[in-house]
């Protein structure tokens, strides 16, 4: 029965079958603080919000949830961050289990890893890479915020623990209520939660080689890429918040409070955590974050968008194009021709996602295109940041948004190979040219 399924369908089957299990935990009478159970639709958005590591809600995640629903939320979370196939390993290999080639293919997929030779390894060093990224970040909010323990040990652990593995996996859930604004002025957990974040978008391959090798000029192309890339946009968005919000949201700060505000907000595109409400935001700001947000974080990381490589690969190639030049090279290496092509690839069909689904939404819903295109983006490249539409979109417009989620999960390509066969035709056709431009 599964001979004929294709690993990237697989991936997709398997991550649908944890968020009916999201689902179906979150609908428990013991799951929310309202008298009787969360609606089907209420639990649902809420499992693949924090499966795919988005942080759009529905409704109030800190007031409509108890402990037993933020417990869920936060393993859904791990998960998502972690990758299903990454804990299915984990666990194979505690239980002395042989990991076959099969498994191994799902992996590769589920992380967007280079090939299958020191997958197994790989994976334990995520793990480990990851628990004890998120132990620091516990730990440090534990410190930074002494308050947290007066209503307990227990609900101190679960916020400390909830808020680091929310950041390091990019998934925006707070149990504030008010994402982090309450600590807007708090520059240590602004400053913790911009390390966790950056950490988590940059992706594994390259925290591993930054920990491992340390010298650039020994960095693969794929971390330089990577690390140059995220530079640039994390650079280019706080200049431009510094620059669009001095005299708005940054008018009655320090300049050290601006500088730090700055880099927390262009690096929360690929989390969804807010300091300042995006409604206080500009509008040239909102803009480039979207722009931004589209990007999302790096291959293998635990953000979705159509990841830094990509866009700087399509740079690049547009400017060789520009330049009369065959091949796109970069740090004395040529970018092989097939990365190229799924780069253009990518690009193109989540515009046409995005610019779809847009069309759809302001079509139904009756609401601006500027808060909807938001929406569509920040579901999309599973960010979590919103405008306030999502609660005001009806049962189809939250379904579509929640898809949304669940396709930048898994990412563009992977629904390309689910959607589509191998070409096996032998048969070639004659060629000839068509004007262009």
């Amino acid at each position: 029965m599964f001979n004929n399924i294709k690993p990237g369908q697989l991936l997709v089957i398997s991550y649908a079958l944890v968020d009916l299990v999201g689902t179906l935990l979150l609908t428990l009478p013991f799951a929310s603080t309202n008298p009787g159970s969360a609606t089907l639709l209420e639990a649902w958005f809420t499992a693949t919000s924090a499966l795919t590591v988005t942080g759009l809600t529905v409704v109030t995640t800190a007031e409509y949830w108890t402990f037993f629903g933020h417990a869920v939320i936060l393993v859904l979370m791990q998960i998502g961050g972690l990758g299903l196939m990454v804990l299915a390993t984990i666990t194979l290999s505690m239980l002395g289990l042989k990991i076959h080639l099969g498994h191994r293919v799902l992996i590769v997929q589920d992380r967007n890893y280079f090939n299958m030779s020191g997958v197994v390894r790989l994976v334990r060093s995520i793990v480990l890479l990851t628990l004890a990224l998120e132990g620091v970040g516990a730990v440090l909010f534990a410190l930074l915020l002494p308050d947290v323990w007066s209503e307990g040990l227990i609900p101190g652990l679960m916020f400390v623990v909830f808020h680091a593995v929310s950041a390091f996996n990019g998934a925006g859930f707070d149990l504030t209520g008010h994402s982090l604004e309450p600590f807007r002025y708090n520059m240590g957990i602004n400053l913790a939660v911009i390390v966790l974040v950056l950490l988590g978008s940059l992706g594994y391959v390259v925290l591993q080689e930054l920990f491992l090798v340390r010298k650039w000029h020994k960095l693969s192309l794929h971390s330089r890429l990577v690390l140059l890339v995220t530079g640039i946009i994390s650079l280019v968005g706080s200049i431009f918040y510094f620059l669009t919000e001095y005299s708005n949201t940054l008018a009655s700060v320090p300049l050290t409070h601006k500088i730090v505000t700055s880099l927390f907000q262009a690096v929360t595109r690929t989390a969804g955590f807010t300091t300042i409400p995006v409604l206080e935001w500009t509008e040239p700001f909102i803009f480039l974050m979207i722009l931004m947000m589209f990007v999302g974080a790096s291959p293998g990381s635990v953000g979705g968008g159509v990841k830094t490589t990509t866009l700087g690969t399509t740079v690049l190639a547009i400017w060789s194009i520009v330049r009369g030049k065959k091949g796109v090279v970069i740090f004395e290496r040529e970018i092989a021709p097939e990365s190229v092509t799924k780069a253009f690839t990518v690009m193109v069909i989540a515009g046409m996602l995005a610019a779809a689904s847009t069309l759809v939404l302001m079509t139904v819903e009756h609401l601006p295109f500027m808060p909807i295109l938001f929406e569509v983006v920040s579901a999309l490249a599973t960010v979590g940041l919103s405008m306030g539409v999502t609660v005001k979109l009806s049962a189809f417009g939250q379904v579509l948004i929640g898809l949304l989620m669940f396709v930048g999960r898994i990412g563009v390509l992977t629904l390309i190979v689910v959607l589509t066969g191998i070409d096996k035709r032998r048969l070639h056709y004659m060629k000839e040219d068509i004007l262009i431009g």
